[in-house]
């Protein structure tokens, strides 16, 4: 069964401005985008387990490690966050790879890069820790049987519907290379 091409549930898209804000290329791990140029970029390779791995985080605050630790401690703790906490207006996008044995993707809604992939969008949810209120979830399809892409967003009060509609102009140029 073919995917049929939806609007991301989420988008709200204002008018196009007159002069396009800048963005920036990131290319890693088969997966392709652009993101706004005033966002800052970082990729922490230590974030890796048995099933997932950190391709990229990006985000309007200033980005560190998640990881602490490693072999000359002894053990690697990861929090999970390359941010502490998110100042009114701020944006953090996780982009992860994954692969779990017999992992199905749900229903899609959505086709992003010509796949299926399924959005969804909670009010506040992990990343209301951080200072965010609305979080957005995107799984992307993989070739690979059981492998996918994960966007994570966490966005805040401040210019949600801005937020928003540059988290949609993201995942319209995402691109998936073949495996």
């Amino acid at each position: 069964m073919a995917a049929v091409s939806v609007a991301l549930p989420f988008a709200r898209i204002p008018p196009a401005p007159a002069h396009p804000a800048p963005t920036v290329s990131f290319s890693a791990m088969g997966l392709s985008f652009r993101y706004p140029a005033t966002w800052r970029h970082a990729s922490f390779s230590n974030d890796v387990s048995s099933f997932s791995g950190n391709i990229v985080d990006l985000s309007t605050s200033r980005l560190h490690d998640p990881c602490i630790g490693g072999p000359a401690e002894g053990a690697m703790v990861c929090s999970g966050f390359p941010v502490d906490a998110l100042a009114p207006g701020g944006v953090l996008v996780q982009w992860d790879v994954h692969g779990f044995p017999g992992f199905r993707l749900p229903r899609p809604n959505a086709t992003i890069a010509g796949r299926p992939a399924v959005e969804t969008k909670t009010s506040g949810g992990w990343c209301a820790s951080l200072g965010g209120t609305e979080t957005i979830t995107v799984k992307i399809s993989r070739e690979t049987p059981d492998n996918w892409y994960q966007m994570d967003a966490c966005l805040t009060a401040l210019n949600l519907s801005q937020q928003e509609a540059q988290l949609s102009a993201l995942l319209r140029t995402v691109r998936v290379a073949p495996s």
